[in-house]
């Protein structure tokens, strides 16, 4: 793997894994588009460990105060619990597509997941009443973005995409359904890493770890700096852009791999 390659697969996966429009689909369209071999799924798992430091990082003093409030009652655990509800639900999807060996690699599915899920972002972000704050934020809401979550499993569905719109459609306010989402992210990508660390164990491959080291690096720089960016972007515009570009890149797709 050269270092260019590295630099671009650390940058997609930077950008597009807090922005919602899906780093899965990103990746796998990357060796596609610049007719190289398929990163594999290892350089992948090593480009979410970075976001995962990245999001972590940004957020340590909310990740503080969720783990104090574990052991002092003092503090507020109604975070922690909203996040364990929420996480149900991607466990069950996980496990069942460890037992099944089901798998989604094919490009020609983003043409369809970037098309529809786009679409209800749009009208999601449109439409949804966005009064509501995380405070208020319930187990049954928590369980329900949880659930829309799952679909992130397909590719170009987008993890925070999903989310995102399931919360906008809830009600809550922009900010506060990407602050949850993001939150969410972390203990979503821990466990897709285990599944990933799990499925390398049962079929080992020789790999070099050098570049995956540097994927995680430059992963987590991207991935801060998008962070950063989107929030940013939201104290003075909507996710209606995002969605226009799902749409656009649905429809590119299907006249590109058709």
């Amino acid at each position: 793997m050269t270092f260019q390659t590295v630099i671009l697969l650390s940058l997609i996966q930077g950008i597009t894994e807090f922005l919602p429009i899906s780093s899965s689909a990103h990746l796998m369209l990357f060796p596609i588009l610049f007719d190289i071999k398929d990163q594999g799924i290892i350089a992948d798992l090593f480009a979410h460990i970075g976001s995962l430091l990245a999001v972590m990082f940004y957020y340590r003093k909310d990740i503080k105060d969720i783990i104090i409030s574990l052991f002092n009652k003092k503090y507020d655990r109604s975070m922690f619990y909203n996040l364990f509800i929420a996480t149900i639900p991607i466990v069950i999807i996980g496990i069942i597509f460890v037992l099944f060996k089901i798998k989604f690699r094919d490009p020609r599915i983003v043409i369809y997941t970037s098309l529809i899920f786009g679409t209800i972002f749009f009208l999601a972000d449109k439409f949804g009443k966005k009064d509501l704050t995380i405070k208020k934020l319930s187990l049954r809401d928590a369980f329900l973005i949880g659930s829309a979550q799952t679909f992130a499993s397909i590719p170009g569905s987008s993890r925070s995409g999903t989310t995102l719109t399931c919360a906008l459609m809830l009600g809550y306010k922009r900010q506060d359904a990407l602050k949850f989402s993001f939150l969410l992210s972390i203990p979503t990508i821990i466990l897709v890493g285990l599944g990933g660390i799990l499925k390398f164990a049962l079929n080992p491959e020789t790999i070099n770890i050098y570049p995956l080291i540097l994927i995680s690096i430059f992963s987590f720089i991207f991935s801060l700096i998008s962070i950063r960016f989107i929030m940013f972007w939201l104290k003075h515009l909507s996710f209606k852009p995002f969605a226009i570009y799902r749409i656009i890149l649905g429809i590119i797709l299907y006249l590109y791999l058709k």
